[in-house]
């Protein structure tokens, strides 16, 4: 194990101006597909719930 990892992540995690949920190395191969699955799964209950107020059923 590299003892200076500790001091390696903090400068990464300390010296950058982006988001903290995007200063990982690896964090937009987990952020971007997770917004695309909740913008989603989000417009389509929204979607549903409308129709479902409107009284509107497949035929």
């Amino acid at each position: 194990m590299d003892p200076q990892r500790v001091i390696r992540l903090q400068k990464l995690y300390q010296n950058s101006n982006k988001e903290l949920w995007l200063r990982g190395p690896r964090s937009k191969l987990l952020v971007y597909p997770f917004y695309a699955l909740f913008t989603v799964s989000t417009c389509c209950s929204l979607y549903y719930t409308g129709r479902a107020v409107a009284g509107l059923k497949d035929e």
